[in-house]
């Protein structure tokens, strides 16, 4: 079995290990490592998910996705919205942030109002993508002007959060960008990369976060 072959097989063994519903509706093409998925899912989130896994496994150098997502002709853009709003209230957020505004037209959702941290606006998206219906979702969300604060501040806070976890931190090099955090430097392994970037986004004031973190090469 030559390399495409292998890499199409572990993604789709790595869709039926984590139980995706989808994965028998997802097809997958590779060559020379670029992967092309298609297929019909019911929603954007599935879609994301499926491309997520794909671009997990090792030997993928890109993924191009061509899933198509089901569209039910009785779906309206007001049941999208309706879908949407249910979504942002059940999120682990909606105490922290409130209501958002959402518009949709044609599908396309376009989330509205303020969010706190980096976290909150990505929930806020997945949670209105997951909406049957929904085909790509934009995001107008904007930080609270209380969580601006200058690049140095917004640095020290991210240092003093990734230091509450097992991660070297004169091995990582943070800098920061009008609310905008750049993560730089080495970790051991794939897990503590991740949870670098999910600590750095939870904290009130970031943005976004960009992660060129390395992982660190056995001896």
């Amino acid at each position: 079995m030559n390399k495409d072959k292998i890499i199409e097989k572990n993604i789709k063994e790595k869709l039926e290990k984590e139980r995706v519903s989808y994965g028998v509706d997802v097809n997958v093409r590779c060559i020379n490592g670029h992967v092309t998925l298609y297929g019909i899912v019911d929603n954007l989130s599935e879609k994301n998910h499926a491309q997520k896994i794909a671009e997990s496994v090792e030997g993928v150098k890109k993924v191009e996705n061509n899933i198509t997502i089901a569209i039910d002709s009785k779906i309206t853009d007001k049941d999208i919205k309706q879908g949407v709003l249910r979504n942002l209230q059940n999120s682990k957020f909606h105490e922290e942030i409130g209501e958002l505004g959402v518009d949709v037209t044609d599908g396309t959702v376009t989330l509205y109002g303020k969010i706190n941290n980096a976290q909150q606006e990505i929930e806020s998206i997945s949670q209105a993508a997951q909406a049957m219906g929904v085909k790509s979702v934009i995001s107008k969300l904007e930080l609270n002007k209380e969580h601006k604060i200058d690049d140095v501040s917004l640095v020290n806070l991210v240092v003093q959060k990734l230091s509450r976890y097992d991660l070297s931190l004169p091995d990582l090099v943070i800098t920061a960008n009008n609310g905008t955090v750049t993560l730089s430097g080495y970790v051991n392994n794939l897990k503590e990369k991740e949870l670098a970037n999910e600590a750095a986004q939870s904290v009130n004031g970031v943005k976004k976060v960009i992660n060129h973190i390395k992982i660190r090469e056995k001896s």
